[in-house]
């Protein structure tokens, strides 16, 4: 089961369990999963598709039956959601801003791992979670604080269903990306007044200095999911080139910079 499934980091970890898993794909825009759906195909595996509102609990109890149906359910991503910014002290009252954001990040996880709990502990699967939660659910940017309230809910909730289903061989983890290439994010360069400098200015946050890939995201979840990861759970996993690590933003050796072909201020190539 992997919600959000339709493009971003939901379509790139479809692609990547495809290989390993029959999958059912969960999404509210019903073009893109048709076609992820078709891309699947293609390369010879196999993929279902619902449509639907991960706030809504309807749409994760149709997951559950689906699988069901086609055999057992042993692995289930939470990835459905989005964000906007807006100022605390001057909140829009606005539903689009406030229900409708907790109702898909925080309420859509919630539902997606109660169902997928209700399958495995009616089923006795030693099932694996991953949650898709953001460095924002551990750090604070300007203007996003109800986003980075619903990725700490998404924290706690791991935490929970780790520690509450770890005994019978349940693990749960999170995945807290930082700033990775997706339509979304792409969207928000190109409306910017100046986009390459909106992008230059995330990246030299950044101590990889540079913005992730959808895919990178997608192999730490197939990892999580995996036997290879069966002693970890409970964990929030920052893949985020080190961002979260760094004391503010980095200053560059002049030499050494150079030395890489780097501009010593940024971080960025010259």
């Amino acid at each position: 089961m992997v919600t959000g499934a339709g493009s971003g980091i939901g379509r790139a970890i479809a692609m990547k369990l495809a290989a390993e898993y029959a999958l059912i794909n969960v999404d509210i825009n019903g073009e893109n999963l048709a076609a992820v759906e078709r891309e699947i195909a293609t390369q010879g595996f196999h993929a279902q598709s619902i449509v639907g509102d991960v706030a809504d609990r309807a749409t994760h109890i149709k997951a559950r039956e689906l699988a069901a149906v086609n055999g057992t359910l042993v692995a289930w991503v939470n990835c459905a959601g989005w964000t906007r910014g807006a100022a605390l002290h001057d909140f829009p009252n606005d539903p689009k801003l406030f229900e409708e954001l907790i109702a898909t990040n925080q309420n859509g996880t919630f539902w997606g791992c109660a169902e997928a709990l209700h399958s495995f502990v009616s089923q006795k699967i030693r099932g694996a979670i991953v949650n898709i939660s953001s460095v924002h659910g551990r750090r604070a940017w300007r203007d996003h604080a109800l986003y980075e309230m619903t990725k700490a809910a998404v924290d706690a909730l791991t935490r929970n269903v780790a520690v509450t289903y770890g005994p019978y061989g349940i693990r749960c983890n999170a995945v807290a990306p930082g700033a990775v290439m997706t339509p979304a994010l792409a969207k928000s360069f190109a409306d910017a007044p100046d986009p390459a400098a909106r992008q230059h200015s995330l990246e030299a946050l950044t101590p990889l200095k540079r913005i992730a890939d959808a895919a990178e995201i997608a192999e730490v979840v197939a990892f999580l999911l995996s036997d290879k990861a069966s002693y970890v759970s409970g964990q929030s996993l920052a893949v985020e080139g080190a961002w979260t690590s760094a004391l503010g933003a980095i200053d560059l050796d002049p030499e050494l910079a150079r030395s890489y072909g780097l501009n010593s201020e940024t971080g960025l190539a010259e």
